[in-house]
Formats: structure tokens, C-alpha cells, sequence
């Protein structure tokens, strides 16, 4: 288990520096909002986060801009020389100058939108009566980039638990890894996309069905189109794959592969300007000789000390249930302290 927390690291430390790099000093920005206004300016990034952009206007000022009122984002590289070569203009040419600039920053490289966040913390395991306790590291990447119609997201979750059964008696350890990759595209219609999933899970406690991977295609249907309230519900055919466990080969339902299907709803509110609430859900049913379900629920309260602020704190409850291993049921709850990036 600890090549695979290896790998994590390693992907962090490979993808954090690449963000470093990509955030120099301040940029001249294009800014495009979702009510169709468009602001040109100077991005502060050192007043920047992944939920809102500062940016220094002429005119205007300093404005903080919520990344949920944001149409588009793109890097202005001929700002500087296309005010100094308008600036005898009279108003008409400089509209007309505007609208081309506009038009040629669309060419250029834009801003990437890489982003993500880390957390570590500790868990508490509801199914054990006597002693347990776990450490449990987080990591979730976006990859998406302003120029693609596509979204790219992963994210790693893992958790060694160890357990004591009796008061004075000897620990049991074992670990657990999560990962989820998904990868989305707008179709024409509103608010639908075109998604593509897989997510792997791995425990080591596992007597059957320690592996299991679940590999999705389907439709995702956003709602409440408001800066504070999102909910999306996604559903699609699947392939799900489980093997491994020492009793796995003695076990008829590991070792296979099944048709499946899965129905995921995501919901989130921003309950003030400090606190966000998660909730997720994703409930999957395989066909092997009889229907064998799972559910994950997972509910996160986080806590922002403001939007300046890459720091965070979060409350998270999880519920899963999954017929193809043994344990079926894990029920637990953890407090993490995280850092977005």
C-alpha cells in the first residue's frame, strides 16, 4: 500500500510545481462575464483564489469577481500594445479597436484553470465498538483548461485504519485507496453534459472484492442555475469489474467482469459566506446472476475563514455500501484541515 501513496505524491509533487510556474506576476486579463459584460484589466494574483479572481480595473478599480459569475477567462498578451497604438482613437474607432482585440485575445494562449486541494485529518470508524482510528489523506485535481469545451477532474482519497478489537489487545492496520476520474463535455442543450467516469477502489481488508472498478458513460443534467446552489444528477450504463481477496477465488461473484449502471446526484450550497455544504451520492446496480447494488454517500460541511484564503476546514460523514466485497458496510466520519490551490 505505500507504493500507492507513493504515487499520490508523486503526482502532487509533479502538478503543484506546473501551477507555481503558471502563476507569474500580475497579467493583463480579459474577463467575459455570464451577463454578457466583458471588464479588461490586471489580475492580482496574489488576492486570487480558485472561487474568485481579484482583478485591478482602469476605471473601476479593484474588483473581486465570484468564479460562478464567470463566462470566460483569457490571458490579454497585446493589452499593453493595443491602449498605447488606440489612444489618439476617437470613441467610435476604440469600440471598433475593442471588439477586434477581443477577437484576437480568442487566439491566444489563455489562463489555465488548473486547480485543486489537499487535506489530511483524522476518521472515526462507526462499525467498531472498542478502538479505531484512521488517517485519512485527500487530493483533488481540476485539469480543465479555459480553451476546451471538456472538463478533467480526479481525485485520490486514501485512509490507513488501525484498530485495536479489545482494551490492552493488539492493533490491526489496514488501508484503503480511492480513485475517481471523470471527464465531461456540453452537449447543445442547457445544462447537459456528455460524461465519462471511472472509479477504483482498493481494500486491503477486504476477504473478497478487494478491487473494484467501475467504468461509466452517460448523460449529467445540471439545475438551479445560481451563483450559491448547484445540483446535477448523472445516469449511464457501466462495466464494473472486481477481483482480488484471499477468498476470491472460491467466492462466484469476484474475478468478473458485469454490465452495471449508475445514478449519481450532486448537490452543494453555500449556506454563508464562510460555510459550504456537499452532498453526494452514487448508487450503482450490476447484473451478475441476480442484481448486486452499492451506495456511497458522502456529506462534507467546509469552513472558509474567507475567499482570500486557500485554507479550510471540513466536517465529512460517509456511508458506503457494496454488495460485491466483504465487509459490505463502512460507516464513518472525519474532521480534515485542507489547503486549496
Amino acid at each position: 500500500m505505500n507504493n500507492y501513496f507513493i504515487k499520490i505524491i508523486i503526482i502532487f509533487s509533479f502538478i503543484y510545481p506546473l501551477k507555481i510556474y503558471a502563476a507569474n506576476d500580475n497579467k493583463k486579463v480579459v474577463i467575459t462575464l455570464k451577463n454578457g459584460d466583458t471588464l479588461n484589466g490586471t489580475l492580482i494574483e496574489s488576492k486570487s483564489t480558485n472561487n474568485a479572481k481579484t482583478l485591478d480595473h482602469p476605471q473601476l478599480g479593484e474588483l473581486t469577481l465570484s468564479e460562478s459569475i464567470i463566462e470566460s477567462f483569457k490571458l490579454d498578451a497585446k493589452a499593453t500594445e493595443d491602449k498605447t497604438n488606440n489612444t489618439v482613437d476617437s470613441n467610435t474607432s476604440t469600440s471598433s479597436s475593442s471588439n477586434n482585440n477581443i477577437s484576437e485575445v480568442k487566439s491566444n494562449d489563455e489562463i489555465s484553470k488548473w486547480s485543486g486541494s489537499i487535506s489530511i485529518g483524522l476518521d472515526e470508524d462507526i462499525g467498531y465498538e472498542d478502538f479505531s482510528r484512521s488517517l485519512d489523506l485527500d487530493l483533488s485535481i481540476d485539469l480543465t483548461n479555459e480553451k476546451s469545451i471538456y472538463t478533467n477532474t480526479i481525485s485520490f482519497d486514501w485512509t490507513k485504519d488501525e484498530s485495536q478489537y479489545e482494551i490492552g489487545g493488539s492493533y490491526y492496520v489496514s488501508d484503503s485507496l480511492e480513485i475517481d476520474q471523470k471527464t465531461s463535455m456540453d452537449i447543445s442543450n442547457r445544462n447537459m453534459e456528455i460524461y465519462f467516469s471511472n472509479n477504483y477502489d482498493y481494500n486491503s481488508d477486504a476477504s473478497y472484492g478487494k478491487n473494484s472498478l467501475i467504468s461509466s458513460i452517460g448523460l449529467t443534467k445540471g439545475f438551479f442555475d445560481s451563483d450559491d446552489t448547484s445540483l446535477s444528477i448523472s445516469a449511464g450504463p457501466a462495466i464494473h469489474f472486481v477481483y482480488g481477496g484471499d477468498e476470491c477465488d472460491i467466492t462466484t461473484d469476484c474475478g468478473e467482469t458485469y454490465l452495471s449502471s449508475v445514478f449519481s446526484i450532486n448537490f452543494s450550497n453555500k449556506l454563508s459566506k464562510k460555510f459550504e455544504l456537499e452532498i453526494n451520492n452514487i448508487f450503482t446496480s450490476s447484473y451478475a446472476s441476480t442484481a448486486i447494488y452499492g451506495n456511497e454517500l458522502s456529506t462534507t460541511l467546509t469552513f472558509r475563514p474567507s475567499d482570500s484564503s486557500g485554507f479550510n476546514t471540513s466536517f465529512k460523514y460517509e456511508n458506503d455500501y457494496k454488495e460485491f466485497s466483504n465487509p459490505k458496510f463502512e460507516d464513518k466520519y472525519s474532521l480534515n484541515v485542507g489547503y486549496d490551490f
